[in-house]
């Protein structure tokens, strides 16, 4: 009887000693993620549709950040698009649901609706996917060119 109650408690404490690991472990590394993802941001200089935009998505090519390239590019477009004046500010909203309202309720963006997706799908493979390669970037580019070429509206400013 003895034996069957120390090896359960052994088993509880090798389950513990892994558990507390795993937090452990999580606590270091999870303010790096979090670094990580918030360093991508947009820059003040670059504007949506710009030469500066595409070179700059060819540099992030270059140096195979292809992830960051994806974000950064997805993050000019959000900022533009929430300039315009019937972006949905409803905090409820998931990220496809705003796109979705706002290719809607924006009467100009009814032309580009699918190439909106199509970015915000290109978005949350970089967002959540561990690596992305260079067609992903590739892709983001090219549904970025579309937009720009099929819809002037988008890339005008909206002063509010």
């Amino acid at each position: 009887m003895e034996i069957i109650s120390i090896s359960g408690l052994i088993r509880l404490m090798i389950s513990t000693i892994i558990a507390l690991g795993i937090i452990i472990i999580w606590g270091l590394y999870y303010p790096r993620i979090k670094m990580r993802r918030n360093n991508v941001k947009t820059n003040k200089n670059i504007t949506f549709g710009s030469e500066k935009m595409f070179n700059k998505l060819e540099n992030y090519n270059a140096s195979a950040n292809f992830n960051e390239g994806i974000i950064f590019a997805y993050n000019l477009l959000k900022t533009n698009l929430s300039n315009m004046e019937n972006y949905p500010e409803d905090k409820s909203l998931t990220e496809l649901e705003t796109i979705k309202k706002t290719s809607t309720n924006i009467a100009e963006l009814a032309n580009i609706s699918n190439l909106l997706l199509s970015a915000y799908q290109q978005y949350e493979l970089a967002r959540f996917r561990a690596k992305t390669d260079s067609k992903n970037l590739l892709a983001m580019n090219e549904i970025l060119r579309k937009m720009i070429t099929h819809n002037k509206f988008i890339i005008q400013k909206v002063e509010i």
